[in-house]
């Protein structure tokens, strides 16, 4: 493909080509201004979300979810805000919307409601090694495990004929996929993903966990956050709700090298994998309401 000024330039007008139909929404890019405004208060950001009575909905569903187990039932995005904070109400805004936005591109070659399935199961896991690792507002690692494939959607939108065939022959193997798109684009989904959600505003952390996350010893020399979503995505291969191939699960094994850095082992993951499949269809059906699955 080029050197690295040219495969960028492409990346570049892929990015271009889809920019209309996944720019991030206005109430997004208004939370973020008002959640890094000095003077941004838990009722101004309710009052931005409550615009929205569809998003607030879905907020509050989340919220009452047994993803956070809460003793009470939340009936105001407010009261959302005290309970659960500020920046985790942010980072539940930008996974219900993201993912309604990017739902809406055309990709005759990914089976959606299997890409969906996968995300979510990927994002609640994701969530629970952070919670285990005591990682600062775990709701962010929600967010990159959920978007972490959303590349694929652009790439495989915009190139189906050049990239039918590495569908096939890869089956279902997450790694291999992505090092066939490199080889024949110079980048793969997960290059796309993170180029594409810089433009959302994601910090650099998440962008690099969603970047690096089939890279998993590049991913080393990262923060936490790239070698969570990585572990995560293995984890939810391994299971017939949340992998991402029609091919089935994949039980691909884990480096060691990737538990000791989290401070983890085995027994961690599976339990982590166990704990999501009774949270998982109550998340999916929050996340994307309208969808079949």
């Amino acid at each position: 493909m080029g050197n690295l000024p040219d495969r960028r330039c492409d990346l570049d007008d892929l990015l271009e080509d889809v920019s209309g139909l996944v720019s991030p929404p206005e109430i997004i890019i208004r939370l973020r201004s008002a959640l890094d405004a000095p003077g941004s208060t838990a009722s101004s950001l309710a009052a931005i979300v409550a615009q929205d009575p569809n998003l607030s909905a879905q907020i509050l569903r989340l919220a009452n979810s047994a993803m956070y187990g809460l003793p009470q039932r939340v009936e105001t995005v407010s009261r959302a805000i005290a309970v659960i904070g500020t920046r985790a109400l942010y980072h539940l805004a930008l996974a219900v919307t993201a993912t309604h936005t990017f739902s809406r591109l055309p990709c005759e070659l990914v089976n959606m409601a299997v890409f969906w399935r996968h995300s979510v199961f990927t994002a609640l896991i994701a969530h629970d090694l952070a919670q285990r690792c005591n990682v600062l507002h775990p709701e962010r690692l929600f967010v990159a495990g959920l978007l972490h494939d959303v590349g694929s959607l652009v790439l495989y939108g915009r190139h189906p004929d050049l990239l039918r065939e590495t569908m096939l022959i890869t089956r279902g193997c997450e790694p291999l996929l992505a090092s066939h798109e490199r080889e024949i684009l110079g980048f793969d989904h997960a290059d796309v993903g993170a180029e594409l959600l810089t433009r959302w505003g994601l910090p650099e952390s998440l962008r690099t966990a969603i970047r690096l996350h089939h890279q998993p010893d590049r991913a080393l020399g990262t923060g936490l956050e790239a070698t969570l979503v990585h572990l995560a995505d293995m984890l939810s291969n391994r299971t017939e709700q949340g992998c991402f191939s029609e091919f089935g699960p994949r039980d691909e094994e884990i480096p060691d090298a990737i538990w000791e850095r989290l401070g983890l082992d085995p027994e961690d993951g599976e339990d982590c994998r166990a704990n999501v499949g009774w949270r998982f269809m109550e998340t999916l059906t929050v996340i994307l309401p309208q969808a079949r699955y």
